[in-house]
């Protein structure tokens, strides 16, 4: 290979969107298996949590986290930025402190040159850099198909974890970035969208959620994700269990225009259609086809899901707004039906 041609959309396998193994799935791989804990793990696998969580002290507990991609866009450093902003959020999800991280790296010098993954490092250490995270360590796998993402640790109280779980009926369910990602994704692989939307993919995907996190927990939020592979409705799924339902007010979730425009051209991931397959039968009512369909879409570095107080909304706001930020409200968290997400 020509080792100044930096472009790695040639190496994408499929993939590249945070997708991920059901929890279905998991529990059916672990069944029978007993998972080594003891009394300071605070989230372990049970409840399929963002991050694992271990109490050092009364005062201080660690949040750990691990993912990885394969390439989502052809530039190696956005990749690298893009990696890196992704598994760092799972750590915000928690109200944590992301403190460290080691890279993870699948990557073949003979195949592609070293020059592409020197930009794919330098991408991920400059977004590290903006998360104030020391890069530690890391190891890489001689591997044809390109991966790369962290490992990260971060700490936080013990009392003052944000679990998924926990949204009482009556809180506003709040999203802090626009849904999309993974129809972009799938457009830029096959080349079907310009250099504008690429541009605006790339943008969504990096930005950190570290001011999102810093203002849910200022507001006082009762749950929280992130937005990663299994979509909206899968996440939302993982928040409400049987315990509670959802209204979501569809009209109001913000989308990427450009991704709302190709899903109506045909374009969509097999991510979307998988997720689709898993959770459809949590879902009740209807919506305009596209914009229903984009709730399946698997993101890259989604935003923050919460779960906040109404009463609590206009300190929110006020917040975000200091941070030249808006967070829609685009459902209420109800008593019933259980188990199930209402489109209005």
């Amino acid at each position: 290979m020509d080792t100044t041609d930096l472009s790695i959309m040639r190496y994408i396998r499929g993939g590249g969107c945070a997708s991920k193994i059901s929890p279905e799935d998991l529990s059916s791989i672990l069944c029978g298996l007993k998972a080594p804990e003891d009394d300071n793990v605070l989230a372990g696998l049970g409840g399929f949590e963002d991050a694992g969580v271990y109490r050092l002290t009364d005062t201080i507990a660690i949040v750990q986290t691990v993912d990885f991609l394969t390439p989502v866009v052809q530039d190696p450093y956005a990749f690298g930025r893009i990696a890196a902003a992704n598994a760092l959020s799972d750590i915000y999800a928690m109200g944590a402190a992301p403190k460290t991280a080691m890279n993870m790296v699948c990557f073949s010098p003979k195949h592609y040159g070293l020059a592409v993954l020197k930009e794919i490092i330098r991408g991920g250490i400059d977004k590290m850099k903006e998360a104030r995270v020391s890069l530690i360590g890391g190891h890489s796998v001689d591997d044809v198909e390109i991966k790369y993402g962290l490992a990260v640790t971060g700490i936080a109280h013990p009392d003052s974890i944000v679990r998924n779980e926990g949204a009482r009926a009556g809180d506003l369910l709040v999203l802090t970035k626009p849904l999309g990602t993974g129809i972009l994704i799938t457009a830029i692989k096959e080349g079907a969208v310009d250099d504008a939307t690429t541009k605006r993919a790339i943008e969504v995907m990096t930005q950190l959620n570290d001011k999102a996190s810093q203002i849910m927990q200022e507001a006082g939020v009762h749950a929280a994700t992130d937005v990663t592979g299994f979509g909206l409705i899968g996440h939302l799924s993982e928040m409400i269990k049987d315990s509670i339902g959802v209204e979501l007010f569809v009209e109001h979730i913000p989308c990427i225009t450009e991704a709302t425009r190709l899903l109506a051209s045909g374009m969509a991931s097999g991510g979307l259609h998988r997720n689709r397959g898993f959770y459809a039968a949590r879902v009740e009512g209807s919506a305009d086809g596209d914009l229903c369909d984009i709730l399946y879409d698997p993101q890259t570095s989604g935003g923050l899901l919460f779960a906040i107080d109404p009463a609590d909304r206009t300190r929110m706001d006020r917040l975000a707004h200091e941070k030249g930020l808006e967070f829609p409200v685009i459902g209420v968290f109800t008593k019933e039906p259980k188990g199930k997400i209402v489109l209005r």
